[in-house]
């Protein structure tokens, strides 16, 4: 295709795209290695009885009492004390795939300060949407962190 007739992506799409893609990509292969180490031993769970409990009709708080080691259902950012289990190095690459892209979002809203063009684009329109998105963003994570 001749270079005159392709249309050029901007720099700020890009970017988001690189940045969330690419922490996205590292997330999933995180989270699958702390599912086949969690699977082969070092887990909080105990998956035979999880299953079984699930299955039975068991609710979350009464799974997490029963089957895990810490016997309290968790939040927060629970995981982050138990990296050193499967279960947290999956959580930990789940939340690498979440913020992922709440990190592409601040890239791409300080890359648009590059261009007055940018930041002023449809009246600045482009800016307001991208603020009110990564405002969403960032309340809802802080709120899930929350419960």
């Amino acid at each position: 295709m001749d270079d005159e007739m392709r249309v050029k992506s901007p720099l700020e799409g890009r970017i988001y795209g690189e940045v969330s893609g690419w922490l996205t990509i590292i997330g999933i292969l995180v989270a699958i290695a702390g599912v086949i180490i969690g699977i082969s031993g070092n887990s909080i769970f105990d998956y035979q009885s999880t299953v079984k409990d699930l299955l039975s009709g068991l609710n979350e708080e009464k799974v997490w009492e029963k089957d895990t080691y810490m016997h309290t259902e968790l939040h927060g950012y629970w995981f982050l004390t138990i990296l050193h289990t499967g279960d947290g190095i999956a959580m930990f690459g789940i939340a690498t795939v979440v913020y992922g892209g709440i990190a592409g979002m601040i890239c791409l809203f300080a890359s648009m300060f590059r261009s007055r063009e940018i930041l002023f684009y449809k009246k600045g329109l482009y800016t307001i949407l991208a603020i009110t998105i990564l405002s969403v963003m960032l309340l809802l994570a802080w709120e899930a962190s929350l419960h």
